[in-house]
């Protein structure tokens, strides 16, 4: 079976990932990349009880889900959201959004957050929209979404409510696995620009050699990134699925 560096955070739906690899063929090595940690929640919680201040609200990360949930303390969300705009990225994250908020979310077919930005425009084609749509996000987010959003006349109420940090095993574990005597992963897969980022820093601090690897992006975002670092993305998988990951392994 061909190895599988799987790169991501613990809790982005990362029991879904080993067991469709596996039934195609290749052995998935998890190594926990990043974690989080949360603030301004009680900025949050006065956002979330003025629902009329909004037109809608924008999940683009399943921390931000869990955000919401914890400013809550309990509570229910208010329904006067349900009626409004909401949207998210991510079939996982929409039925998350449903089973701890009771709330429904268009667009997370989209993928990314270029192009739920893009449905966004389509969806509201037609309808008068002049409040601002509550985005609760992370430190490290990226402005493709807020850019087009505003060129295509809508506004964001961005609250920062996780700081991304790298997990701490990252470090013991990529040298583990580029050790001398250790046998080389195929595959590398990396899922956020956060991702490549951190794990470059370590790489580079311990010579540790990636060049026999293909690497594996999950979203144009962290393709630029890692290309950015100067290393060759070999397949990009459009969605953070893993269907499409699989798909793009299956491609190379």
């Amino acid at each position: 079976m061909k190895k599988v560096v799987i790169l991501k955070s613990e809790s982005d739906n990362s029991e879904a990932y080993p067991a469709l690899l596996r039934k195609h063929g290749f052995e998935p090595i998890f190594v926990p990349t990043l974690d989080f940690s949360f603030k301004n929640l009680d900025i949050l919680r006065d956002r979330l009880l003025s629902p009329y201040k909004y037109s809608g609200l924008i999940f683009t990360s399943p921390r931000a889900i869990t955000a919401v949930r914890d400013a809550l303390e309990g509570a229910r969300l208010k329904d006067d959201w349900k009626p409004l705009e909401n949207y998210s990225v991510g079939e996982t994250s929409s039925e998350l959004i449903q089973r701890t908020l009771d709330l429904d979310t268009k667009g997370q077919h989209s993928g990314n957050a270029s192009n739920l930005a893009d449905f966004i425009k389509t969806d509201l084609y037609n309808k008068t929209v002049n409040l601002p749509f509550l985005f609760p996000c992370g430190n490290l987010k990226q402005d493709v979404l807020q850019n087009k959003l505003s060129e295509y006349g809508y506004s964001l109420d961005c609250v920062e409510v996780y700081e991304t940090v790298p997990h701490r095993d990252l470090e013991r574990s990529l040298v583990d696995l580029f050790r001398e005597d250790a046998v080389r992963p195929e595959y590398l897969l990396f899922f956020s620009p956060s991702g490549i980022n951190y794990c470059s820093s370590i790489l580079e601090r311990h010579k540790l050699d990636i060049t026999a690897c293909r690497i594996v992006a999950i979203g144009p975002s962290t393709k630029k990134a890692i290309e950015n670092k100067g290393y060759s993305v070999h397949r990009t998988a459009e969605k953070p699925s893993p269907e499409y990951v699989v798909s793009a392994l299956l491609d190379t």
